[in-house]
């Protein structure tokens, strides 16, 4: 069901026209492997929660999900076992949402590898978007961080999330993103608010994607503007042992490509990591790697969730049919299965069902949501080496003299972000209106620089993806 009730279909690209196009599923499964044997990881540290601004210091390395065995208490949104003591700290806190780029000149994240769920959709020009969503643990540094799109606050109300962007569009339909953040209450963190001086400028990025902050300045705004738990999210089901080999096809290796043309911006891969039972993953030529800490992205499950999507307006904007139900497939402990998703209303927690309507138990840990187009590529293989190489990284100088322009918020009487004079890209963006460039400074910003990505995991910013 769509979120309204008319609208027109536009083919403004000829990437979007190609993919209104049939289903392509591709299933590249050999024999099943050995099964692997299974490690006992540790559990995560203890932390703490004290509001303060992004910090330069790396948050510590999250270790992998332990079994519930001998915990009480459980992550809302991973399942991962808790000490009283973290539990007590968390147990009414809010889930936090983070809008994050994901176009070329995004590249590389800072703060990804800490979330407990983190979900991928097309946003306008074939590119995609990311919403990273925080609970059991924290990240000192957040970038870069961006505007919001519809799809997006549907999956944050469903949370009850916090929500935290840099702006949105203002649309006379059903992509007003803005006017539906007031509309349905949902939780606004917005960069452009009262709350900005939570947010700041890395001045070591190209902007507009140099906008930074952390979990804890957030969670602070989010106690400024009087938001409070504990959170209203019912959590998903999640098990304890690996499931058997029977429950699901081979698949130690997911390539996922958005638009069918193997281009960097639209191809992501997974691989299974036996040592962590977790699925590593890859993008823009190689493993995604924090930028700040190094870490790589893990993930105990990945959803592969179809779902239609319309373009609505000459702005490029892009809906997504995501209340109702549709195929899906789950990668857990190195196999496929097959799913069903479910999401009766906007508010509803979108749930996951087997073949026979049983909801599917997860694996403890984070996350990865890729709701993908009816006629995106899906491949998956028994082993993690049999996938095709990603095409490699080339970022361009280009973008580095037409910044990127970006959609501001609709105007609030608290003190927001000055701008210097954007320059509009010459890269059709299909944005809403142009709003700050990478000269722009937010109040309240720190007078320590900060620290700057590590060289060997920093390329150099890149152009946006023509298309």
């Amino acid at each position: 069901m769509w979120l309204g009730k008319t609208r027109n279909q536009l083919g403004l690209a000829a990437a979007f026209a190609a993919l209104a196009g049939a289903t392509v599923v591709v299933f590249a499964l050999a024999a099943s492997p050995a099964s692997p044997s299974q490690s006992t990881p540790q559990a995560d540290p203890s932390s703490t929660f004290a509001p303060q601004k992004p910090s330069a210091t790396p948050a510590p390395a999250d270790s992998p999900s332990p079994t519930a065995t001998g915990y009480t208490h459980f992550g809302l949104l991973d399942g991962v076992g808790m000490t009283d003591a973290d539990w007590e700290l968390r147990k009414d806190w809010l889930p936090l949402a983070v809008m994050f780029d994901n176009s070329e000149q995004a590249f590389p994240h800072a703060g990804l590898a800490a979330a407990d769920v983190i979900y991928e959709a097309f946003v306008e020009g074939g590119i995609t978007r990311l919403m990273a969503v925080y609970w059991r643990r924290d990240a000192n540094y957040l970038e870069p961080i961006r505007s919001a799109r519809t799809p997006f606050v549907v999956w944050a109300a469903e949370l009850g999330a916090l929500f935290a962007h840099a702006g949105g569009p203002t649309t006379e339909n059903d992509a007003d993103a803005i006017g539906q953040i007031v509309r349905w209450g949902v939780l606004d963190l917005n960069a452009f608010g009262p709350i900005a001086d939570e947010y700041y400028r890395n001045p070591d990025r190209q902007g507009p994607h140099d906008l930074a902050t952390s979990t804890s300045a957030l969670r602070e705004g989010g106690v400024r503007m009087g938001f409070a738990g504990p959170s209203p999210v019912e959590p998903w089901l999640f098990r304890d042992a690996p499931l058997e080999p029977t429950a699901g096809s081979p698949a130690r290796g997911i390539e996922i490509d958005f638009g069918v043309r193997r281009s960097q911006w639209q191809i992501m891969q997974y691989r299974w990591d036996i040592p962590t039972r977790t699925y590593l993953r890859y993008q823009y030529g190689g493993p995604h790697l924090d930028a700040r800490t190094g870490q790589p992205l893990r993930f105990a499950t990945v959803i592969a969730m179809r779902a239609p999507f319309e373009v609505v307006d000459e702005a490029g904007h892009v809906l997504i049919d995501q209340i109702g139900s549709g195929k899906a497939t789950i990668f857990t402990d190195g196999l496929a299965i097959d799913a069903t998703w479910k999401k009766p209303g906007r508010n509803a927690r979108t749930r996951f069902f087997d073949a026979t309507g049983v909801e599917i138990r997860f694996a403890r840990g984070p996350i990865f949501i890729e709701v993908i187009g009816p006629a995106s590529s899906l491949l998956a293989s028994a082993r993690g080496e049999d996938l095709p190489d990603l095409p490699p990284y080339v970022p361009s100088p280009a973008f580095l003299a037409t910044p990127e322009p970006e959609e501001t918020a609709t105007t609030v009487a608290t003190p927001v972000p000055t701008v210097a004079t954007a320059t509009p890209s010459t890269t059709p963006r299909g944005t809403a209106s142009p709003s700050p460039s990478g000269a722009a400074t937010v109040a309240g910003q720190p007078s320590v620089k900060p620290a700057s990505p590590s060289a060997t995991v920093t390329p150099p910013a890149s152009p946006e993806p023509t298309r």
